[in-house]
């Protein structure tokens, strides 16, 4: 019996250690550290081309650490085995701990998990922006603004030739694509930062930061109310997310402060302030358009309340979605024509969306039965975007009709963006971050299961990061999805497995 019992005191302490959120942190810390160092090895490329600057090695810490740990004199195909291995052991380590959470054994405190994650963003704070240039492009849209007196949504970067950062630019010939309220931002962080590059990329990923650090006690507070016996799995699931950190943080991009918005949206309707709450998403809006799509069903739910509200307050509400935009907007409102350009992202196909990959397939077949190249191309891509255009609608009209209170609403914000992630013909792997922030929210198991898989295929596509073809993606996430509605489906024939959305 004596053996037995210290068989189970190791046993019992052995679980505790691995169980420990704390053994999590570490090994993340590490992995988040590994991501630093690879993002400084230019013979790489997670990082794009940044000026050489010490401020973007951490002080030269990160190149001290490169050669130390033997980075520094890899080769490409190297780097690529360090980096896609230490994304799936962070990934491994991200879903261990969300399990662990999920039993409420070992769960960590809100405390640990916001810390932590601060500390895992700081790591990738002094580095060049990771896997995008969007930062660049950020930059020149308002220093165009409030340098230049332009409108950043007539002016292209290649209009000012004299800006240190047009170098680093892919965009150039392109306006600003996003909201009148991020254009404001930019030019205030344009004129503090000046021209010089490396404060330019230092200021907005310290914007993209601050942000994302806001969003994480706001997103704390909502699980608290909402999802109480939930609150660390949700806490957990949006602040130590890999992508989440890698991309919007590492990459500095403008994601953290629409999902600032939408959160503290939430937030505030949950509080009792409809009327604030829509004008906080709409504010998201602003930031990037995609925000509105979860617009929707809040506005569904503040009509479902009709008894809550006033005549005062429905006039509050419409006075907010047409007199905030409006006041925006018009300062440097572009015309139809600028409109246009802005909405023409959404017919663009990038190589990692679902859409691309099924246009592939009808372009061969429509190329099998005697179609030339060209009217085959064509027609595919007019097919492929009209298809999934109509699917995103019909499922978009469907969950807002089924939203019903607060839990459902926040449920089919997420089930919306997930429709979204899947029938966007433009899809980056930074849109991943905001799915997986909205899913989390739900308190769903699954759920969250199925963007958080999400962000681990986004987060493995990257020109220059691997050699995978790009069909591997969207393959990927179809596997996903059909996983997700075979779970949906045996949980609704099989009583046995049925546990609510968890």
């Amino acid at each position: 019996m004596s053996s037995a019992s210290a068989e189970n005191r190791a046993w019992g302490s052995a679980s505790r250690i691995i169980e420990s959120p704390w053994l999590a942190g570490t090994v993340m810390f590490a992995c988040f550290l590994v991501v630093a160092v690879c993002a400084v090895q230019r013979q790489y490329g997670l990082a794009v081309a940044a000026p050489r600057s010490a401020v973007l090695t951490m002080g030269g810490v990160l190149d001290g650490l490169g050669r130390l740990l033997g980075l520094a004199t890899m080769s490409y195909r190297q780097l690529t085995v360090v980096y896609m291995s230490t994304l799936f052991v962070m990934y491994a380590v991200y879903a261990w701990a969300l399990i662990v959470t999920a039993r409420r054994r070992g769960a960590a405190s809100p405390g640990f998990i916001i810390g932590a994650s601060m500390i895992f963003c700081l790591l990738v704070l002094f580095t060049p922006p990771i896997l995008a240039k969007d930062l660049f492009n950020y930059a020149s849209y308002g220093r165009a603004l409030a340098v230049y007196g332009k409108n950043p949504y007539v002016a292209a970067p290649s209009m000012f030739r004299s800006e240190p950062m047009l170098q680093y630019i892919s965009w150039r010939n392109t306006p600003s694509v996003y909201g009148p309220l991020f254009n404001y931002i930019s030019a205030a962080l344009g004129v503090s930062a000046g021209k010089s590059a490396v404060t330019n990329t230092i200021a907005f990923k310290l914007l993209a930061f601050s942000f994302y650090a806001g969003s994480l006690f706001v997103i704390n507070d909502l699980a608290r109310r909402l999802t109480p016996d939930r609150r660390s799995f949700v806490l957990l699931a949006a602040a130590w997310n890999p992508l989440v950190i890698i991309h919007l943080v590492g990459g500095g991009h403008n994601d953290t402060i629409m999902i600032f918005f939408v959160v503290a949206g939430f937030l505030l309707y949950r509080k009792g302030y409809p009327v604030l709450a829509i004008g906080s998403v709409v504010l998201a809006g602003m930031i990037k358009t995609t925000a509105l799509f979860v617009l929707a069903p809040m506005l569904v739910l503040f009509l479902r309340q009709n008894a809550r509200w006033g005549l005062r307050k429905y006039a509050e509400a419409a006075a907010v979605l047409i007199l905030v935009p409006l006041a925006l907007y018009l300062p440097t409102w572009p015309g139809i024509k600028g409109f246009k350009l802005v909405m023409s992202v959404s017919s663009e196909y990038s190589a990692a969306s679902v859409p691309r990959f099924f246009r592939g397939q009808l372009t061969a077949v429509l190329r099998g039965l005697g179609w030339t190249g060209s009217a085959a191309g064509r027609l595919s891509a007019s097919a492929t975007h009209t298809f999934f255009v109509l699917v995103f609608l019909l499922l978009f009209v469907l969950f807002c009709y089924r939203v019903r209170d607060m839990g459902s609403m926040i449920f089919y914000a997420g089930a919306i963006m997930f429709c979204f992630t899947f029938t966007t013909t433009w899809l980056m792997p930074w849109y991943a971050g905001f799915l997986v922030v909205l899913v989390a929210l739900s308190g769903s198991y699954r759920f969250t299961a199925a963007a958080a898989g999400v962000t681990l295929v986004m987060s493995l596509y990257g020109r220059g990061i691997n050699g995978w073809t790009n069909s591997v993606f969207p393959l990927l996430m179809l596997a996903i999805c059909v996983v997700l509605a075979a779970e949906t489906v045996l949980e609704r024939f099989s009583p046995a497995l049925a546990t609510g959305r968890a």
